[in-house]
């Protein structure tokens, strides 16, 4: 009898196949599905299916896996993701030939294949680890290993008192690749983060802009972080106030945002942009509480989306903050704390403007000027520059 337990056959993500979704088996030693595992894999495309792993079963466990892919269609292939004991059962059961395997990932196995041991050349292995697990160095390995430091087992699954946020989702962007790989899938998300971008920068109306940015994200999850003052929110009905009320009517009648590049990985998009604008009117999430200064400023912003599912789930943004004060007049770089200005530091090391505008329009001639004040470029010609900061 088989130990198989199917949570859906549907596909139920953003994408379109024209056959059957890909098929993923997700094994672990629980006896209930992991939910919000399979529910994750889902919402990216695939077919999932928990095969739940005992020791007291082992033989019929092995048999489970070899036969999954008795019923697959000409040209069909599926993959496995494996926890803990379940990890270790499958990658020795793999040492034989698993016929249509295309994917295995493994989770902290307690028994790891030696170094330089080679899988089938069609199957791709990549296996993740805690700190507390002895490996190899992973550029010493024939399969891919990836180890997370600070982590213990258990840190992937979210039910799991180890579980840790940041490097299960790491972990989870590095599954999400190897399987697109495995199973040949080339999936766009740039798309959802333009309307996501238009929405936002674009449309004049805040009530509409904010429903239109919320409409792009996930329901529950979604968050907004902007490090440099802590702005933004959780959750879409907080960030939709957020954009509605803060965010949309603070951009400035002269706001602009020059797309400087833009890279698109697996599930997150980087975007490397030339924000400029005059201060003449409050900017709550830029430089909130503070009055008009009537000052132009231009600084490089940095946005990270991660899309799951067709859906956003966060933006990270980032700027050099002092940069912005400078050039608003609130921070002096020739303004030095007593202790420090006693020990010979002329400047602060920050710029204004010109950090922005080397990105954009680039100068040999404006680098280097902090060095050069502090005599750090004496008796170095060829990086000698004329004036600070590239005046």
């Amino acid at each position: 009898m088989s130990t198989t337990s199917k949570q859906t056959g549907t596909n139920t993500g953003f994408l379109s196949f024209n056959a059957r979704p890909p098929r993923l088996y997700i094994t672990a030693t629980s006896a209930y599905a992991p939910e919000s595992t399979l529910l994750a894999w889902q919402a990216e495309g695939f077919e999932t299916t928990y095969v739940p792993f005992s020791l007291a079963q082992q033989q019929a466990y092995v048999h489970t896996i070899k036969t999954l892919h008795q019923d697959l269609q000409l040209g069909e292939t599926y993959a496995i993701v494996a926890y803990g004991d379940a990890a270790t059962a499958v990658l020795k059961i793999a040492q034989k030939p698993l016929p249509k395997c295309a994917v295995i990932v493994a989770f902290y196995p307690s028994v790891l294949p030696s170094a330089g041991y080679k899988y089938p050349s069609l199957l791709k292995v990549q296996i993740h680890v805690g700190g507390d697990q002895s490996a190899p160095r992973p550029e010493m390995c024939e399969w891919g290993l990836y180890r997370y430091p600070n982590c213990k087992f258990g840190f992937a699954e979210p039910e799991n008192m180890a579980y840790e946020r940041i490097e299960a989702e790491l972990s989870f962007s590095r599954t999400l690749l190897v399987m697109r790989k495995g199973f040949k899938q080339d999936v766009d998300i740039e798309p959802v983060v333009q309307a996501a971008w238009s929405a936002k920068y674009e449309d004049e109306v805040p009530e509409r802009g904010s429903m239109a940015v919320v409409q792009s994200m996930s329901q529950n999850s979604a968050h907004v972080t902007i490090v440099p003052t802590l702005e933004g929110a959780v959750g879409r009905k907080k960030l939709e106030e957020f954009y509605r009320e803060f965010f949309i009517p603070s951009l400035v009648e002269d706001f602009k945002m020059r797309l400087i590049s833009r890279t698109v990985g697996i599930d997150r998009v980087v975007d490397e942009m030339a924000v400029s604008f005059t201060h003449d009117d409050e900017i709550d999430w830029i430089l909130p509480g503070i009055p008009p200064t009537n000052k132009r400023v231009q600084v490089m912003v940095v946005s990270i989306v991660t899309v799951r599912g067709g859906k956003l789930v966060s933006e990270h943004m980032y700027w050099d903050q002092a940069s912005v004060l400078v050039q608003v007049g609130l921070l002096d770089p020739k303004v030095i704390p007593k202790p420090l200005k006693g020990k010979g530091l002329k400047q602060l090391p920050v710029v204004g403007v010109e950090g922005a505008r080397q990105v954009v329009d680039l100068k040999q001639e404006r680098y280097n000027g902090l060095l050069k004040e502090h005599g750090l470029l004496n008796g170095m010609v060829s990086l000698n520059v004329n004036g600070v900061n590239g005046s």
